[in-house]
C-alpha cells in the first residue's frame, strides 16, 4: 500500500497544483476523495484535518488555497521519507 501511495504522490501534487490555479472546488473534492483512504491509513500528519475542512467547504476561499498548499507541501516533504522507508523494508525482506 505504501508503494502504491508513493508512486501516486507526483500525480497528486500535480493535480493539487492545477486545482490551486483553477480553483475548481468540485474537482478538488473528487481528488481529495481519491486520496483520502491512503492518507488516513498511513496517518499522514495534518491530512485528516485538511480533508475534513475542504470537504465541508461550500466555496473556494483563501483558507481552501492555504489548506491545499499545506497538503501539497506535506506530500512533497514525505515522498523522499517514504521512499527511504520502502527501500529499507525491501532490504529487510530480501
Amino acid at each position: 500500500m505504501i508503494g502504491l501511495f508513493v508512486s501516486s504522490l507526483d500525480e497528486y501534487v500535480s493535480e493539487l497544483e492545477l486545482l490551486l490555479q483553477s480553483k475548481n472546488l468540485q474537482e478538488l473534492k473528487k481528488v481529495l476523495h481519491k486520496m483520502k483512504p491512503s492518507m488516513m491509513n498511513l496517518e499522514i500528519k495534518g491530512a485528516g484535518e485538511i480533508l475534513s475542512k475542504v470537504s465541508e467547504s461550500g466555496t473556494w476561499t483563501t483558507t481552501t488555497s492555504d489548506n491545499i498548499r499545506q497538503l501539497r507541501d506535506t506530500l512533497k516533504e514525505i515522498k523522499p521519507l517514504m521512499e527511504q522507508d520502502l527501500h529499507e523494508l525491501s532490504k529487510e525482506v530480501s
